[in-house]
């Protein structure tokens, strides 16, 4: 029965243990909302509360986006949730994002839970000045049963019941103190709802008495053909209702890919579709969500809001732009997007005799945010660097708490600045010296650098805090990561540098297995006792960025001196307090 419920947990669990607890653990994440806990219904009940994110951006007000967690309608409390899986994007895309709670099916039966999101609806529009609302626009969203719940609303707008032979439901229902305010949506995105109740079983019958949508209605589906058809989004489609943007995975084997297809084709014929997006490899929640997806529904909503959110890119200096002789910026590109950059200031001083090396950066537990990295990635540039980190721009001190970050988005830093050297049009043009690119990352963004390595244009790598798991160990990772074998490291082909917390760092066996193992290329294992976390939160990156630095400089720049802190069995690094290091027989040693 609890199928669906069961491989929604999961993929939302996968999620907050990626989430960062310091450096050395994981946790679920803290409600930072804006405005947490608000009951829309005017009662106790915890199914009845919202939590209402405002984007950092000061405006007077912001255009909304309801959000609405999947789990199979078993639960009434996963708020938190939503916006974990999905609510980052529409934040930064500048809109208000509602993530609500809504009564389990434990709690009441249908028609309860439609009651519920169009009572937060209609709570949030007689309270948009005291929230900062704009609700000239209120768009919706959400996964797996909060996609049914969406896709609901947005079909049923400006109806009040519905009947279907002999049963009638009471669509909008009377919960809360807000019964004169509307209900409508006015854009809905739907990720791999059940929308289509009679074809849930291989896409041609009813599921059983035992399954969610059962325990939804309170009796086995095949007994209550006319609660089947009133449960069903896809029987209330007719011309005249919103826009709707459909998102299924056509790996998906909870909710059949074909539930999708029937109901964008229904909403083609009403002349609401305006598109369904189908995902190669796509499953329930892993694949499908990824940035190109989340990028494709913040711009739908943006274009049906009327692009009122959009911004100008963000920026941010830090640490007065560093210690090095040019002046840092932390930045956003238009063109990146999902990306940050950190680059020189004043880019005057960089031509094509003189370009700027690339430092490609995937980010500790794959958190599509280098929040935790942004000292060391700044201090780096100013010494001469672009630096082009994966995730979106930290603007303060807050943890990032939305999706993973993927391995494809250190290829798409690559891509990027290869593209931008060579475009006449860019401030980059003939600045980046694309012949001259080191790919690394922390923890699990060293995970994702090894998932790399075998990239053409990679010049050098550096893997901190990180290494391939082996058959042993693997059971320790954690869920999301990417799991390259041990036998990729055949593929490196340029030199490596691991740069470790010493024994107490948790990836220092992995590290040191992966440098042990490596005798094709040049490679060296440096150890600083500090631990899993490194000093990359210390000013312009502690210790680890006086590594780093040498290394990018000697391996990107040919700098002589730098080399000094590597080559040599007496090495500068191994004169440095609490340092130690270990080379392969292939590493220079003079």
């Amino acid at each position: 029965m609890k199928k669906l419920f069961l491989s929604l947990f999961a993929c939302l669990a996968m999620t907050a243990m990626a989430q960062p607890q310091g450096f050395g653990g994981f946790k679920m994440p803290e409600n930072n909302a804006t405005f947490k806990d608000v009951n829309y219904a005017g009662d106790d009940l915890e199914a009845h509360r919202m939590d209402i994110y405002l984007p950092k951006t000061q405006k007077e007000k912001y255009k909304v986006v309801v959000a609405i967690y999947g789990s199979a309608w078993f639960s009434n409390n996963m708020k938190a949730m939503t916006y974990m899986s999905m609510g980052k994007p529409l934040e930064e895309a500048g809109f208000a994002v509602v993530c609500i709670n809504h009564r389990s099916s434990g709690d009441a039966k249908f028609p309860a839970q439609i009651n519920d999101v169009k009572a937060a609806i209609r709570f949030l529009r007689a309270h948009a000045a005291e929230y900062k609302l704009d609700t000239s626009f209120i768009g919706i969203t959400g996964f797996s049963s909060g996609g049914h719940l969406s896709a609901l609303a947005g079909v049923t707008n400006d109806m009040k019941e519905r009947t279907v032979g002999a049963t009638t439901v009471d669509i909008e229902g009377k919960v809360g103190q807000c019964l004169n305010f509307s209900s409508k949506v006015d854009a809905v995105v739907d990720w791999f709802g059940p929308v289509d109740m009679a074809h849930m079983n291989n896409c041609e019958t009813v599921n059983d008495g035992n399954s969610p949508e059962a325990a939804l209605i309170g009796g086995a589906p095949a007994d209550n053909p006319d609660m089947v058809s009133l449960i069903s989004p896809i029987t209330y489609v007719k011309p005249g209702g919103p826009r709707f943007l459909v998102f299924h995975g056509q790996a998906d084997n909870v909710v059949p890919h074909c539930q999708g297809v029937f109901f964008s084709e229904a909403l083609k014929k009403a002349g609401m579709l305006e598109e369904f997006v189908s995902v190669p490899d796509g499953q329930h929640g892993p694949v499908t969500f990824n940035e190109k997806t989340f990028k494709q529904m913040t711009d739908f909503f943006l274009k049906e809001a009327g692009g009122a959110q959009s911004q100008e890119p963000k920026e941010r200096v830090v640490e007065d732009g560093g210690t090095g002789p040019f002046k840092a910026i932390m930045k956003e590109e238009a063109s990146l997007p999902a990306h940050t950059v950190f680059v020189p200031q004043d880019l005057t001083a960089f031509n094509a005799s003189k370009p700027l090396p690339v430092l490609v950066w995937g980010n500790g537990a794959c958190t599509n945010s280098p929040w935790e990295h942004y000292k060391f990635l700044n201090e780096i540039a100013s010494h001469g660097f672009i630096v082009l980190a994966t995730g979106y721009i930290p603007m303060d001190e807050q943890p990032y708490r939305g999706p993973m970050s993927t391995t494809e988005q250190q290829i798409e830093s690559i891509d990027w600045a290869v593209a931008q050297n060579s475009n006449k049009q860019s401030p980059y043009y003939q600045k980046i010296d694309v012949s001259n690119i080191c790919v690394a990352g922390m923890s699990c963004g060293g995970l994702q650098t090894l998932y790399n390595c075998a990239d053409p244009r990679i010049k050098t790598l550096m893997v901190c805090n990180s290494g391939l798991f082996n058959q042993q160990n693997a059971s320790q990772a954690v869920g999301g990561m990417p799991m390259p074998p041990k036998e990729k490291l055949k593929e490196i082909h340029s030199p490596i540098i691991y740069i470790l917390g010493g024994e107490k760092d948790i990836a220092y066996q992995n590290g040191m297995d992966d440098f042990h193992r490596i005798n094709h290329v040049p490679a060296c294992a440096t150890n600083f006792p500090v631990g899993h976390g490194g000093t990359y939160r210390e000013p312009h990156g502690g210790e680890f960025s006086v590594v780093a630095l040498a290394w990018l400089q000697w391996q990107l720049k040919g700098d002589k001196q730098a080399a000094k802190m590597f080559k040599g069995k007496k090495c500068l690094l191994s004169k440095r307090k609490d340092w130690t290091i270990e080379k392969n027989a292939l590493f220079p040693k003079k």
